[in-house]
């Protein structure tokens, strides 16, 4: 069998990211990607391949897959304006420190700048926002072992320090289909591997000042980090632990400090608890007050970006880098101060938490009842906006959860296929909490569930509107609030039910919502939908802040 030249050159491309540890690759369909497709079909023996009809839909949930698997996941797509729809999930990408490798296929230099159909300038499409970019010639019969090596190196800088997308263009010429429907060629091209091999970083400077610390604090934004690793360290250190919901080192971790911020709303408290050391791990903190208190707190900062980009967007912290050097475990005097600094903040919280009740199905409740229905090693995907800041306000779990979100830059875009993606890849059940806004911003994600039968929980909070507007001065300031920033859509959920054939639930009190997660977590494609008033959430959210922080020791 005689295969064609964009065969081989396409497998070529496939085989070399499968010597890279590709697992998923997620197709939109399209004419000149014709090759690529195919191309990757024919590894479905050592490939799971995605079918996704919309670009941007596909590229989130490559992204989902990706931060679920924790391996490079390839998404690909015809020329044209197909493309630019994979950008917001790249920015989130580059920004979360989550692999992708971006494949867009493109029509041959002879037909660009004449007027050819589905044609713009390819090269350089997503900018920065990528880790690396080629842009490859026509496929070319002498350039086939180079066009491997290129492949391997692009993959490996998706997954090396700092991670993010990388793109490959490539060009094909006509005819895209093979002669007489062949089956192209399965290849495994010999090609360099590239290692990243950072060492460690030693450094005695850094290891002598965590080494004297008295009121040592770790603090874990969201991102994707051992939590285990994280609490391994605190013990043996003696430093306390601010975990923020999205950090994987909350849930199931007993000295987790998980109310700061209605601790630190505590003005006498914050400024008692006020730490001379801090080891900074994950993302920048959800909550407006913790962040602040941080910054202004006065302490030597440590920054760990272990994967991601630094998050120190004030220079508070005095080094950042990519790991911690060694550091030696402190004598008994000193881990008694360390302690009883430790002891400060979990007394101060479970003060917060026996104050913590929930009577009524309002938006706090919802996070908090969500969370504890879940069982252990279940996934949950929290929304930006509103569901991400109840959850790391108001729930507690004595579960470990592997928590995801896409904090990267905290975009509403894609929500809904991006956590099914979570859900392709991982064990256990899988829910998402999300708002009406941010889930009709993703209506196709709906058909990627239902297309790929997949299972996944869905708790929208229906305000009917931007709920988290209501925060924000800009609410008692202008008569066209509602209609600018409000944005009431009056749009009846259980169509979207009915759109992806997901089993459709409406509770009406906090026991009936915990009755329906559990019967969803069984299996199956679940909306569960509560409403709620915006400005009545306002009030609850200003009246449980005032009683926890007055119940602050």
């Amino acid at each position: 069998m005689t295969h064609t030249l964009n065969q081989r050159w396409a497998a070529t491309i496939v085989g070399a990211l499968v010597r890279g540890g590709l697992k998923h690759a997620v197709i939109a369909p399209g004419s000149r990607s014709t090759p690529l497709a195919l191309a990757f079909a024919d590894r479905e023996s050592s490939l799971k391949i995605w079918s996704v009809i919309d670009e941007r839909s596909a590229a989130f949930f490559a992204l989902g897959l990706a931060k679920g698997s924790g391996t490079p996941v390839a998404v690909v797509c015809t020329s044209g304006t197909a493309g630019a729809h994979f950008l917001p999930a790249v920015m989130e990408a580059r920004e979360g420190g989550t692999p992708l490798i971006i494949l867009t296929a493109d029509r041959p230099w002879e037909l660009h700048g004449f007027g050819a159909p589905q044609t713009i300038e390819q090269r350089g499409l997503f900018g920065d926002y990528v880790r690396g970019a080629e842009s490859l010639p026509t496929p070319d019969e002498e350039a086939l072992r180079h066009l491997a090596s290129v492949v391997a190196r692009l993959t490996a800088t998706a997954r090396a320090h700092p991670r993010g997308a990388v793109h490959l263009n490539v060009p094909f010429r006509e005819p895209l289909a093979p002669p007489s429907g062949e089956r192209g060629p399965v290849l495994d091209p010999d090609c360099t591997t590239f290692v990243d091999t950072e060492a460690r970083v030693q450094s005695s400077e850094i290891a002598d000042a965590i080494a004297r610390a008295e009121r040592g604090l770790i603090v874990c934004g969201p991102g994707e980090l051992d939590g285990a690793r994280v609490h391994a360290l605190a013990s043996r250190l003696g430093f306390a632990v601010i975990a923020e919901a999205a950090s994987n080192a909350r849930f199931g971790f007993a000295d987790a400090v998980s109310c700061a911020d209605a601790l630190l709303r505590n003005e006498r408290f914050a400024r008692e608890i006020a730490p001379d050391l801090v080891l900074r791990f994950g993302g920048g903190l959800t909550p407006k007050r913790p962040q602040q208190w941080l910054d202004e707190c006065g302490a030597t900062i440590v920054q760990v970006h272990e994967g991601g980009l630094p998050f120190d967007p004030h220079h508070r912290a005095k080094w950042s880098m990519r790991a911690l050097p060694e550091v030696g475990t402190p004598n008994e005097a000193l881990l008694v101060k360390r302690n009883a600094y430790r002891s400060k903040w979990l007394d101060a919280q479970r003060a917060v938490l026996r104050a913590m009740k929930f009577e009524t199905l309002n938006e706090p409740a919802i996070a908090n009842a969500l969370v504890k229905a879940l069982p252990e090693k279940a996934s949950l995907f929290l929304s930006s906006s509103m569901p991400i800041r109840d959850v790391d306000a108001f729930a507690q779990s004595d579960r470990k959860l592997r928590v995801f979100a896409n904090r990267g830059v905290n975009g509403i875009d894609g929500v809904i296929s991006t956590a099914l993606g979570v859900s392709a890849t991982t064990t256990g059940p899988t829910a998402l909490l999300i708002g009406d806004v941010a889930l009709l911003h993703d209506l196709t994600g709906w058909l990627i569930a239902r297309r790929h039968s997949l299972s996944l929980t869905v708790v929208v909070v229906n305000n009917d509107g931007g709920g988290i507007f209501h925060f924000l001065p800009i609410a008692d300031r202008s008569p066209h609030f509602e209609a600018l920033f409000g944005t009431p859509h009056g749009v009846d959920l259980a169509g979207v039910a009915n759109l992806s054939g997901a089993h459709f639930h409406r509770p009406a009190s906090l026991s009936d919502f915990s009755a329906a997660v559990t019967e969803s977590l069984r299996g199956g494609l679940h909306l569960i939908e509560v409403k709620t008033d915006r400005k009545e959430n306002v009030e609850a959210h200003r009246a449980l802040f005032a009683k926890l922080v007055e119940a602050v020791p």
